[in-house]
């Protein structure tokens, strides 16, 4: 399995929304675009809870008294 990449999963949430907002879409192929979209939403919000833990915990340690 590839690496997540965050643009790449954002990007891709963007080309479904526009394949969605297209008069051209059979009820299967929205099942798959949802289903597609949910994972890629899923996966963002990890990767950005992941990234806001981080970033708090070098916060956090910026904020320590020196040794």
């Amino acid at each position: 399995m590839s690496k997540f990449n965050y643009t790449k999963a954002l990007s891709r949430l963007n080309e479904i929304v526009e394949e969605m907002e297209s008069d051209e879409l059979d009820i299967e192929k929205i099942s798959k675009l949802v289903k597609e979209s949910s994972t890629l939403l899923k996966a963002c919000k990890k990767a950005l809870t992941s990234t806001e833990e981080e970033i708090n915990e070098v916060i956090t340690q910026m904020n320590l008294p020196p040794e």
